[in-house]
Order: structure tokens, then C-alpha cells, then sequence
């Protein structure tokens, strides 16, 4: 495979597969619990990077009316929907959810 490299700019010497890695930016607490709040009407959430700051690892809780009669893996599949992106580049996720009561 040809891989190219460009000497001009910020990724000056890196090769184009280099500069897409270096673009990847890890998902934060901050960012997931915000693309829940976004994507769901949430009353409650907690998130946790359990990987020791790195972003591989998250373990998240969240309260959201649109769980209300969903079963446990609809859900999930849901909370995986919206932090699809995210979740590609993890190791590890935890999901605890359930409907407001």
C-alpha cells in the first residue's frame, strides 16, 4: 500500500493514516454525557472513565424518559445508537439504564 505524506501544515511528516489517528480525538466523560443529553431527555446521568483517563474504558448510568417502557437491551442499544462513534473506539463500556419512575 502507498501511503502518502505531505510536509506543509500542523501534520508536517506524518503519513495520512498517521494524521487520521492523530485526528481521532478519545471520548471524555464530558463529551458522551453530553451527546446523551443531546439525543435523550435525560434526568440523571453519571459517566466514568474506568481506563485511568485514557478513554478506553467508560462505565455509564443514565435516566431517561425515553426508556420508559423499554426493556433493558432496547435501552442499551439506544444509549450504543447515540455514542455509536465513540463506542467503535472503546474497549470496554459498562451501561446501567432505567426509566424515571
Amino acid at each position: 500500500a502507498v501511503v502518502s505524506t505531505q510536509s506543509t501544515g500542523a501534520y508536517r511528516g506524518t503519513s495520512l493514516l498517521s494524521r487520521a489517528v492523530l485526528s481521532t480525538k478519545a471520548p471524555t466523560e464530558e463529551s458522551i454525557a453530553h451527546k446523551l443529553r443531546t439525543g435523550l431527555t435525560v434526568r440523571d446521568i453519571a459517566v466514568s472513565d474506568i481506563s485511568g483517563g485514557c478513554g478506553a474504558m467508560f462505565q455509564i448510568q443514565v435516566v431517561a424518559d425515553e426508556f420508559r417502557g423499554k426493556r433493558p437491551l432496547a435501552q442499551h442499544k439506544m444509549v450504543k445508537d447515540i455514542l455509536r462513534e465513540d463506542v467503535a473506539n472503546m474497549h470496554g463500556l459498562t451501561i446501567k439504564t432505567e426509566a424515571p419512575s
